[in-house]
């Protein structure tokens, strides 16, 4: 099994489509200064367990999505 990490930031005013996602938290805390016209939340570390390339378009596409902090 496969793991997927990155470093999710939740936007709190608007759709979570919108959420910043970086491969590095430093990455994603620059795109936070870079956006801080937004309001976001906490910066999160997301972990994704998948078996090969297509379970994970599934998880990301399915019903719900890949569980992001929101």
């Amino acid at each position: 099994m496969a793991k997927l990490t990155y470093w999710c930031v939740p936007i709190k005013t608007d759709n979570a489509c919108y959420n910043i996602r970086a491969k590095t938290k430093r990455d994603a805390l620059a795109q936070v200064k870079e956006y801080s016209h937004h309001e976001w939340g906490e910066i999160e570390k997301v972990e994704v367990y998948y078996d090969d390339s297509f379970d994970l378009m599934c998880q990301a596409m399915g019903e719900g999505g890949l569980l992001e902090p929101r």
